[in-house]
């Protein structure tokens, strides 16, 4: 059994609330009408009896009934008797059908309005006596059948059953149209995701009509996710080339040492030579495999990681420390450390990055430049700061020198005992898990300044 969609689900469920409504307004209507149509049958009973009082008066001893009398009106018979019963006016010429002659023999009572039955039917009696000095009193008899309520109540039925079936279908279509307009962002996201899934392309976007629903919101949501997984998807194909391409190198070199070594070694010094080669590229794909490794526990938060409050200061002086017994290039490090600066961090990730960030500055230095280390607190918050005097960077280069693989002189080679190119990224990406800023400033060359800045917590 094929299962209903959300648009006949949604107009099902709103019909069937629009039909038990309807059901429940057409009894209060039917209620409320009887009711009504009651009392104003009784109203004009009373009313026409009390006017046609005022018709009725003794003149020369005569009893006279002014024109004004009226016998029938609004479905009430007005009829006029002496004191004994006698009939003096009034006739039931209107319906011939009627009981009017046997209710007309009923016993006077001057209490309000009676019911009473003749024939199978219900009617309604009120009497009201007119009483003269020195004359005949005068009775005035309205009467009037039930069924005239009746007849009102019937049609105001017959108009609402008429009515609710078309408002129950006008508002059923209605929905079913709402529904499947208000739905079709869902559509055109299963459209784009499946069209995404069969042909891989993860530029495809899902196209929306203006509006700020919540369902547009969810398509731009999901169109944000197509970006950050497209972003990343690129990111990981350049990943993926630039380490095949890192690998291709050492493994070419190990390759080809070793064809020379069972081809052309001729003596100890040679295979020592050609095994001290390989060796070296061995370190190297090691350093890699590692520094890999290492991002990948990064980005999969499953390196595990304990920030505490650390005296930042005396962890950046005691890292510059270390670092100086560098001294590649004949290069001095200098610090600029405020006291008493606390943040919350991970040391060993903090002390990574710091390390990279001085590295770099000695890779890329002049010969007998200078490398000065900043550590200050101001209103923005933490500035960590490191800034060499070297070889600087191409503007065009600097949206690309936090890429993983990228560094900024290309021709260096790999097997020169430059770097892999993932020691910024590193940064970058450590000093997000600080909740940091990584930042640059260069010129090339000039020197750089890497600067990364902290929000206090």
């Amino acid at each position: 059994m094929r299962k209903l969609t959300i648009k006949l689900k949604i107009t099902l469920w709103f019909t069937v609330f629009m039909i038990l409504l309807c059901a429940l307004v057409f009894a209060f209507i039917a209620i409320v009408s009887n009711q009504t149509a009651v009392r104003d049958v009784r109203i004009a009973l009373t009313d026409l009896v009390d006017r046609n009082m005022k018709a009725i008066d003794y003149d020369g001893g005569l009893l006279e009934i002014d024109d004004d009398f009226i016998s029938f009106e609004n479905g009430v018979y007005c009829l006029l008797f002496y004191e004994d019963g006698t009939k003096i006016s009034g006739n039931a010429a209107y319906d011939a059908n009627a009981p009017y002659d046997a209710l007309a023999e009923e016993p006077f009572k001057d209490e309000g309005i009676r019911s009473v039955s003749a024939s199978g039917e219900t009617y309604l009696i009120y009497d009201r006596l007119i009483p003269f000095k020195h004359r005949e009193d005068v009775w005035v008899r309205g009467i009037v059948s039930e069924s005239v309520s009746t007849i009102s109540v019937s049609a105001i039925s017959r108009t609402v059953l008429i009515a609710l079936p078309l408002l129950i279908l006008l508002a059923a279509v209605g929905g079913y149209l709402i529904a499947r307009h208000s739905l079709r962002p869902i559509q055109k996201i299963s459209e784009t995701a499946e069209a995404i899934g069969s042909s891989g392309d993860l530029s495809k976007r899902i196209e929306m009509e203006a509006g700020g629903d919540e369902l547009n919101q969810l398509a731009g949501t999901f169109n944000r996710m197509f970006n950050r997984l497209e972003t990343n998807f690129e990111a990981e194909r350049h990943f993926t080339s630039d380490a095949s391409h890192e690998l291709r190198t050492p493994v070419a070199t190990i390759l080809a040492q070793c064809e020379y070594a069972f081809e052309n070694a001729s003596g100890e010094d040679e295979l020592y030579e050609a095994l001290g080669a390989i060796q070296k590229q061995g370190y190297r794909i090691t350093h890699l495999i590692e520094s890999l490794l290492y991002f990948t526990r990064i980005e999969q938060h499953t390196e595990e990681l304990t920030f505490e409050t650390v005296d930042l200061s005396a962890l950046v002086l005691s890292v510059c420390q270390e670092q100086k017994e560098i001294r590649e290039k004949n290069i001095s490090l200098t610090e600029e450390v405020q006291p008493g600066i606390e943040l919350k961090v991970d040391m060993a990730l903090f002390s990574r990055m710091l390390v990279n960030l001085i590295r770099n500055a000695y890779r890329y230095g002049k010969e007998d430049g200078s490398i000065e280390v900043v550590l200050k607190k101001n209103s923005d918050g933490i500035i960590l700061s490191v800034t060499d005097d070297g070889i600087g960077i191409a503007p065009d280069e600097l949206p690309n020198i936090w890429n993983r693989f990228y560094r900024v002189d290309q021709s260096r080679s790999f097997a020169k005992g430059d770097g892999l190119g993932l020691g910024l990224s590193m940064v970058r990406q450590i000093a997000e898990l600080h909740g940091g800023i990584a930042d640059v400033e260069s010129e090339l060359g000039n020197g750089s300044s890497f600067i990364i800045q902290f929000t206090e917590k």
